[in-house]
């Protein structure tokens, strides 16, 4: 990962001082975490899913986690709601950084709604701040590139956040965007919008959480979208017009190329339940 490819609202830049030296101290960091081939890479493996941690050890958010740990990707990416019931950062430190802590230094993170139920999400900010993969901050929404393909991970509680501003961030990140293949990744998988501007500027793969299975959707305009809320927390009910439904805890992994992308949907017995390969638009 390229640091002088990683995009933040300029919200999240303090000032130029700041933010160049906060550039300056992240780049030394990443290498030691593995981040640096994907830069060089043509292909990149990610880990992902959401809806994980309850406030107790074990269980469902371990398995999870072991499975995960088992993949060996290049990147995770932890769709939201990472930390139940309200995202307080004590119990960021004491649950999920017991599981999914184990490969927060490669986890790529976005806020559900359920971090918000501390004021502000600032259990997740300050959890996620230090130690993963980029820095975390207010507003939440960032985009890099992973190998050849581009990246944006998106804030979807509007009710907290400016997202008039994060729709217009958006469109200016994906207009200015060079690659053959790109993601957005988000949390609530119904909301409409992400998907509609998704769809609009030719995004590859809609990646997001909230509703508590794995469910894969027909392509529309170029877009497939993945629902993966299997992280561990509880499993919810299936809905219909999927192409492939699971109802089981478990992660996707996908593995990202330069014309295109290979995905397996696998339970926490490591069972391919769903997967197929597909070309960027």
């Amino acid at each position: 990962m390229r640091l002088s490819d990683v995009r933040m609202p300029r919200e999240s830049r303090r000032s130029p001082v700041s933010w160049a030296a906060l550039v300056t101290i992240v780049a030394l960091v990443v290498p030691m975490a593995g981040l640096a081939p994907p830069a060089l890479a043509s292909t990149v493996t990610i880990a992902a899913a959401g809806d994980i941690s309850r406030p107790s050890l074990g269980g469902p958010p371990q398995q999870t986690a072991d499975l995960v740990t088992s993949l060996g990707t290049t990147a995770v990416f932890a769709l939201g709601d990472t930390q139940y019931p309200h995202g307080s950062l004590s119990d960021f430190q004491n649950y999920y950084d017991a599981s999914w802590g184990a490969f927060k230094n490669k986890t790529y993170p976005i806020p559900g709604n359920h971090e918000y139920e501390t004021s502000g999400a600032s259990g997740y900010f300050q959890y996620f701040g230090t130690g993963s993969a980029v820095p975390i901050a207010p507003p939440g929404y960032y985009s890099l590139n992973l190998g050849d393909w581009h990246i944006a991970f998106l804030n979807t509680n509007c009710t907290q956040i400016d997202c008039t501003a994060e729709k217009t961030w958006l469109k200016n990140d994906l207009n200015a965007d060079t690659h053959l293949c790109d993601m957005v990744v988000y949390h609530a998988t119904n909301l409409k919008w992400p998907r509609v501007k998704a769809e609009q500027y030719q995004v590859d793969i809609g990646l997001a959480a909230s509703r508590h299975v794995y469910e894969r959707w027909p392509p529309e305009n170029g877009l497939t979208r993945f629902t993966v809320g299997t992280g561990g927390f509880s499993l919810g009910k299936l809905s219909s017009g999927f192409d492939a439904g699971f109802r089981t805890y478990g992660a996707i992994k996908m593995t990202l190329n330069t014309t295109g992308y290979d995905w397996a949907f696998l339970d926490t017995s490591s069972n391919v339940l769903d997967q197929g390969t597909r070309s960027c638009a």
